[in-house]
């Protein structure tokens, strides 16, 4: 998650969005840029607003009251932290499964 894309055919809408947010320093309220600072991305209208949404629903992007966003570290290292504990479960869940077995199979040598 921390690799930076350039953008462009690889690049996801969301690492856009945040690059863009890193770029012009806007990280918190005060600092905060309007919608029209999405412009030059090579994302349609519907994908630009659909991302931005997501990422303020996730708390990586911070909105004010008068429509401008912000990039949130704090959000983006507790959208880190979920991701992994997530993900980790597709590897701690099978090897518990699988002790378990084993130690079915020795204790009652099935």
């Amino acid at each position: 998650m921390s690799r930076k894309r350039k953008a462009g055919p690889r690049a996801t809408a969301a690492s856009m969005v945040l690059e863009t947010l890193k770029k012009r320093n806007a990280t918190n309220n005060e600092s905060a840029i309007p919608v029209s600072a999405f412009k030059d991305l090579p994302l349609q209208t519907k994908t630009l607003a659909y991302t931005i949404a997501n990422l303020v629903d996730e708390g990586v992007v911070g909105q004010t009251a008068d429509e401008k966003y912000y990039y949130d570290e704090l959000g983006f290292k507790a959208l880190e932290v979920k991701f992994v504990k997530g993900y980790s479960m597709f590897i701690v869940i099978p090897i518990v499964l699988l002790v378990i077995v084993l130690l079915i199979q020795h204790y009652f040598h099935v």
